[in-house]
């Protein structure tokens, strides 16, 4: 059983809000291989208190509130008082070596814990994060600005140095990631599988916006690839490399590396994955894991 904290900024549901972050929980929620042993909301797609209040939503969707801890994360960048970072510092000192962090947004809530217990990062068993782009991130002709580790550079670049194995999913990588037509066509296959109709009714929105933004059908499933890094890495084109983006790097989300001979639990040493080798077993691990959800989501 893999012990999971998902630190993200979800947004699914909100108009013109992106819908990763939900998908993503709902992907850990239906693998019965992860104990999801808390999720922190933090900044990033939109406010704390929207962030908060979405999960919060989701929780009671699936009739969960009280049963999987949601704590209150940063509100932005050196907001280092919050219970998210009480929690994470305090489960990882309990479990260690034990945990996984899934960082799906802004990187202060992880950067706090280590504030406030300098062995958190040598606490938990690894650190998966969503964010970075290695190349300029071109969408539809134009350059997409990064939006994860440039919230708060000063915390990305603490994080990815964490003497810690730590997995970095940059932007580039996530292009491969498309919830496309089939995709689309295929949540909708099976109305009689409640969590799916649940999944098409939130995301429709923003597969129309999102389709007329990128210039091809559907959208990005950004935060879904690293819990799916987490399940199952061997899809991955592993790429260990020494990190030396430095914050003013990371203030644009740009990921600077060379070779290395360290081992990934040294500091500053990632690994860096530039391929996903089998997209189409990618996304049936991700529809396999939504219809394994066993709870069924109010008014569905």
């Amino acid at each position: 059983m893999k012990k999971v904290i998902f630190d993200c900024d979800n947004t699914l549901g909100l108009k013109k809000k992106e819908v990763d972050d939900g998908l993503a929980f709902l992907f850990l929620l239906g693998r019965k291989d992860i104990d999801l042993m808390g999720i922190s909301s933090v900044f990033g797609n939109s406010s704390l208190n929207r962030t908060f209040e979405v999960t919060e939503k989701m929780l009671q969707d699936f009739s969960l509130k009280g049963r999987i801890p949601h704590l209150k994360g940063a509100e932005g960048p050196g907001d280092f008082d919050t219970e998210a970072a009480d929690f994470m510092a305090e489960k990882a000192a309990e479990n260690k070596g034990e945990i996984t962090i899934i960082a799906a947004g802004a990187l202060t809530n992880l950067y706090t814990a280590w504030k406030k217990d300098s062995n958190f990062f040598k606490n938990v068993k690894e650190i998966i994060v969503m964010g970075g782009t290695t190349d300029p991130l071109n969408i539809s002709s134009e350059i997409i600005p990064e939006l994860n580790l440039s919230c708060d550079p000063e915390a990305a670049e603490k994080v990815l140095q964490a003497d810690v194995p730590v997995a970095l999913m940059t932007g580039n990588l996530c292009l491969a990631a498309r919830f496309g037509e089939k995709s689309w066509h295929r949540v909708g296959r099976s109305q009689n599988k409640p969590v799916r109709a649940y999944i098409k009714d939130k995301i429709s929105d923003w597969y129309q916006y999102s389709s007329e933004i990128i210039g091809l059908s559907g959208f990005y499933m950004w935060d879904v690839v690293p819990a799916v890094y987490m399940i199952a890495p061997e899809l991955f084109l592993y790429n260990k490399c020494k990190l030396v983006s430095t914050a003013e790097d990371l203030k644009n989300g740009r990921i600077k590396t060379e070779k290395t001979d360290g081992k990934l639990a040294d500091a500053a040493v990632i690994n860096l994955p530039s391929t996903i080798i089998d997209t189409k077993r990618f996304k049936d691990i991700i529809f396999a894991a939504w219809d394994n959800i066993e709870i069924v989501p109010e008014g569905y």
